[in-house]
């Protein structure tokens, strides 16, 4: 339990970093507008399109989600780095896939989606897993979303 409450804080503070450096260490603007519906739509919209990636096996599309310097916090080991470094982790396909958005929210072009998962992966014995995630998405100059952080708890 122990390692479990570390990891949660540590989770927390790598967060706020890349929070931080998305952003500035400054608080945002009175101007900075929070999300519209559209925004929010469009969030949510990503989050399908990944988790129809994950479960086509389509892993250019999957990856394609994520910024260039985006951080992949799984379950197990160390956070990873990088989109080039992400890509060279272990994936495999969703044979099952629920992706359930709880929260939404944001101010300009940063945004944030946590909700539940329950996964059923293509690994030997057709593993399941239920769980939570957190996702961090920065705004791109085409209007579309993109996971900056992506943090997933089973």
């Amino acid at each position: 339990m122990r390692s479990l409450h570390c990891r949660s804080r540590w989770t927390a503070r790598l967060l706020l970093g890349v929070l931080l450096s998305t952003n500035g260490c400054r608080p945002p603007a009175a101007s900075t507008a929070p999300l519209s519906t559209q925004d929010v739509t469009a969030i949510k919209g990503t989050l399908a399109s990944w988790k129809q990636a994950s479960l086509a096996g389509d892993f250019p599309a999957f990856f394609g989600h994520f910024t260039d310097d985006a951080v992949w916090m799984g379950p197990k080991g160390p956070p990873t780095e990088g989109l080039a470094a992400i890509k060279q982790g272990t994936w495999v396909r969703a044979l099952e896939e629920e992706l359930t958005p709880t929260q939404v929210d944001g101010r300009g072009d940063i945004a944030f989606a946590r909700g539940t998962l329950s996964l059923l992966l293509d690994q030997k014995g057709a593993v399941k897993h239920d769980g939570t995630f957190l996702t961090v998405l920065r705004k791109q100059s085409d209007g579309s979303w993109r996971m900056a952080a992506y943090s997933v708890a089973y």
